[in-house]
């Protein structure tokens, strides 16, 4: 009888092993698969707002006059919103005149995750920066300064 005790607990070594696994699977792999849909979700919010910005800055120096330049910026994030379904917002700064050099500066910011019911919690904002000059040389609309 003894004999028979001592087979049926040396029987049950691979639980533990088991139940150690399935800890390991719940409290550290599930966690970190959601950890790495967060970083593609945060990079790619980076690479739309780095593009966008390009964008409305190549846009905003190709324009005819200042107020064109703000329109064709502000066409360029839209374009870029509707492509990514991302929300951005744009910041246009410099002066619109020869040689002069203008900035964008576009964000978007990424929620780091959704609960049933209670939806999204916490966000992080990314920036996307560029700036280019407007031609030296090109002829600028009258009524804009040289």
């Amino acid at each position: 009888m003894i004999h028979v005790l001592k087979a049926k607990l040396a029987g049950e070594r691979g639980e533990a092993a088991m139940v150690s696994g399935l800890l390991l699977l719940t409290g550290v792999l599930i966690p970190l698969m959601f950890l790495i849909a967060l970083y593609a979700r945060i990079e790619l919010a980076q690479v739309d707002s780095q593009q966008a910005a390009r964008d409305a800055v190549r846009s905003a120096v190709q324009a005819p006059d200042a107020s064109a330049a703000n329109t064709a910026a502000a066409e360029a994030v839209a374009r870029e919103r509707a492509a990514s379904g991302m929300p951005l917002s744009l910041s246009l700064k410099g002066t619109f005149g020869r040689g002069q050099v203008m900035s964008a500066q576009v964000s978007a910011r990424v929620p780091i995750g959704t609960l049933p019911f209670l939806g999204h919690f916490g966000t992080i904002t990314v920036h996307g920066r560029a700036s280019a000059p407007v031609g030296q040389y090109r002829s600028l609309l009258e009524g804009t300064p040289p």
